[in-house]
């Protein structure tokens, strides 16, 4: 048996991705290696994760076999497991607590799934946790009034991004218009309390589009979900819009500095204290805080949540933008 501990971790990441069905070869499991470890420096040959390879099927027993068209290793009995290589208790830990936010925020196949994971794992391997900790006084706890998304959709959904399989669904607008679409799901995403896909979106009725359109699809307003034959392959630019600015990819003011007074200057203070830059200034009665990036709909939330303890120095468009709002407030107040 491999006594580097080195190798132990090495081979427990090849099995996470594994068991995430992610097929690792060596470029996807250097770059998973380095993800984990941003700081580490590795310098690994691919005859190194070809040995590991070979001993967690030799000297493990692991059922790892190759696939081909996915130019990856998998393991044909997922539910394999060696009690050798155990969890480390922090480990342990992280998917306690993972568990936890899992519990708060995802529907209840995947809910279940995980749940039984992470009892599995706890059979054998110590918790991590303090001792006589309750992990149920852990809680998260999502805005209530959230849109319900049907279980078996979203599961369906799911299975979709994570095997890159193209979605057949019908899609009910905002308006109530409601239309069938060929889709291609690349992001899965939580944001601000819903469920959405982000994607390419192939066809759209009767209307098949030669340049795949980019849309944001809203997981409640999905009212059914087909999951079909064949792959797509992944569009890192849609990930890395997605990163860079959001889901929606609105437009955002470069530049925003606004000042708050009591009682919203010590909040506002205590808020972006630790992002670098954005407390501009603490005076004696306020706070001057500049953001970057902010949508206008984001900047004037700030500014409307102060409840008029709130003043914008720039940009000057943000200022018409609230007055505009705050002058609808008054329409209807008035009427």
């Amino acid at each position: 048996m491999p006594a580097n501990k080195n190798q132990i971790r090495r081979i427990q990441t090849i099995l996470m991705m594994m068991r995430q069905k992610r097929y690792p070869n060596y470029n996807s499991f250097m770059k998973e290696m380095k993800t984990l470890d941003p700081a580490g420096v590795y310098k690994l040959s691919s005859k190194t994760f070809q040995r590991d390879i070979a001993d967690l099927r030799d000297e493990y027993g692991a059922p790892v076999c190759y696939d081909a068209s996915r130019k990856g290793f998998y393991l044909s009995n997922p539910d394999w497991y060696n009690e050798e290589l155990m969890v480390e208790p922090f480990e342990m830990k992280a998917a306690l607590l993972s568990e936890r936010v899992a519990s708060g925020i995802l529907p209840a196949p995947l809910r279940g799934e995980i749940n039984k994971a992470v009892s599995a794992l706890l059979m054998k391997n110590e918790s991590g946790m303090a001792e006589g900790v309750e992990l149920e006084s852990f809680q998260v706890l999502p805005p209530e009034h959230l849109p319900q998304v049907d279980p078996n959709i979203f599961l369906t959904c799911y299975n979709a991004w994570e095997q890159r399989k193209y979605l057949s669904l019908k899609y009910c607008s905002m308006k109530k218009n409601c239309s069938e679409k060929l889709f291609e799901p690349h992001v899965f995403a939580w944001n601000g309390g819903c469920w959405y896909l982000k994607g390419k979106l192939l066809k759209n009725d009767d209307v098949s589009y030669e340049e795949p359109r980019i849309q944001v699809l809203a997981l409640h307003r999905i009212t059914e979900a087909e999951l079909l034959d064949g792959h797509f392959f992944p569009a890192p630019e849609i990930l890395k819009a997605v990163k860079e600015k959001g889901l929606f990819n609105f437009e955002t003011l470069l530049d925003v500095e606004l000042e708050f007074f009591p009682p919203f200057d010590l909040p506002m203070f205590e808020k972006y204290s630790n992002s670098p830059g954005a407390v501009k200034e603490r005076k004696k009665d306020s706070v001057v805080i500049h953001l970057k990036n902010l949508t206008e709909y984001e900047a004037a939330q700030l500014v409307l949540n102060a409840c008029g303890n709130a003043k914008i120095h720039e940009p000057e468009e943000l200022k018409v933008y609230v007055r505009r709002i705050a002058n609808k407030i008054l329409d209807h107040l008035n009427s």
